[in-house]
């Protein structure tokens, strides 16, 4: 089988990346930008090398972020160097040991085809975790799709038909995608047909007679024309957002049943708010289970951008929003920390704490999932269930030790 060797200069925008054969002869180059287009045009020159039978293999100064753990989603075995190693290979190439983005590339690249039998690659997850990944993966991308729809829907109703957004609040219900599909326009819609439409999905009086004072206000002239033109694409939606509502469901269940059949799952489903549901599914699908991926609580509070970046420069410093992050493994942390005002002891005072200190209901939420992070760290590492009263212990003491 032939082989391939990639070297990675990773930054937070854009990587570099130098790929040789086996004889060390140059088979590609390029620089990647980290957004879904660039990662995406890199998934199919991987995929179209590995589908002609050719090994790829990676090196890269971290053993951890969002480009990694896209080479080994891709089938890449991956190398981390070491940085001192890398000075030490850059002095074979270049007696000035200065640095440049490309030719720390060629280095990673050239420095892996000779040295890997010293080297260790990063154990990949089971195929279990990587399912599991790949399914609570997209069903994010379908969520985002129903996202997309229910704005082009909104958009649609505010050109000709405002009124039913007074009354659904949530376009996504099947009473509203049920009222939207028998009255889809103001002249469609009847005092008789209302009656009927509010005791089919048995709505208390009270509630049908302030939602007919919305709905019966006077419209506002709209052409006969225009009229009908959207109504032809409010069924269209309603139609697409009604599989949608479907196609999700069926995705959450699998989801559920997935993880209910992995051995994590008791230990996972013990947080807060996590015994259903697909946030914690979707929060360990991030983590994986290949041994040592974690190094430290640190290290997974950075790949989840719930901790800031300091940079600084001469005496000045600035501390900002972390950008380059793992935005599904944010997304789920950020989820968690949610639940976890409803559903933990001590979390929703820790996030009034931080809601005092002048911080924004996202900054709180974040500061809040940056002290679940190192809880869950500890749950990963040693395979151990979330115990509410033994962490009210901990607060206890040291709170105890800080007075003293």
């Amino acid at each position: 089988m032939q082989r391939c060797y990639i070297g990675v200069d990773w930054a937070d925008q854009a990587h570099e990346l130098w790929v040789v054969d086996e004889r060390g002869e140059q088979v590609w180059s390029a620089q990647v930008e980290e957004t879904e287009e660039g990662l995406s045009e890199l998934g199919q020159w991987l995929y179209t090398h590995r589908s002609e039978g050719v090994e790829l293999w990676a090196s890269i100064e971290k053993p951890e972020g969002r480009i990694v753990d896209f080479l080994l989603d891709h089938g890449v075995v991956v190398y981390p160097i070491n940085p001192k190693a890398l000075d030490r290979a850059r002095d074979r190439f270049r007696m000035s040991g200065a640095k440049s983005d490309p030719f720390d590339a060629r280095v990673l690249a050239e420095f892996l085809r000779t040295d890997h039998p010293h080297l260790q690659p990063l154990l990949p997850s089971s195929e279990q975790a990587q399912e599991l990944k790949l399914l609570t993966r997209d069903y994010e991308r379908l969520l985002r799709n129903q996202t997309r729809l229910l704005n082009q829907l909104k958009a649609t109703l505010k050109e000709y038909y405002s009124r039913p957004l007074k009354v659904f609040k949530n376009l996504s219900t099947a009473s509203a995608l049920d009222f939207l599909e028998r009255y889809p326009t103001p002249e469609s819609l009847t005092p008789q047909g209302w009656q009927e439409f509010a005791a089919s999905h048995r709505w208390p009086r009270s509630r049908a007679s302030q939602a007919w004072e919305l709905l019966s206000q006077p419209p506002i002239p709209i052409p006969a024309h225009v009229a009908r033109a959207k109504s032809r694409l409010l069924r269209a939606l309603v139609a697409q957002l009604r599989v949608m509502g479907t196609t999700l469901g069926e995705y959450k269940a699998e989801i559920e049943g997935f993880f209910a059949s992995m051995p994590v799952a008791d230990v996972a489903r013990s947080l807060p708010g996590g015994k259903s549901g697909v946030t914690v599914p979707s929060l360990w699908a991030e983590l994986g289970d290949a041994p040592g991926r974690w190094g430290s609580f640190q290290h997974l509070q950075g790949q989840a951008g719930a901790v800031p970046v300091t940079k600084r420069s001469g005496k000045s410093s600035v501390v900002h929003f972390r950008f380059a992050c793992n935005k599904t493994l944010r997304h789920a942390v950020n989820q968690l920390a949610f639940l976890s005002l409803r559903y933990s002891t001590w979390a929703p005072a820790y996030y009034r704490q931080q809601r005092r200190k002048g911080h924004t209901h996202h900054q709180s939420l974040r500061a809040l999932g940056a002290k679940w992070l190192k809880i869950i760290f500890v749950m990963w590492r040693d395979q151990t269930p979330y115990d509410e009263e033994r962490h009210l212990a901990n607060i206890a003491r040291q709170t105890m030790y800080q007075a003293a």
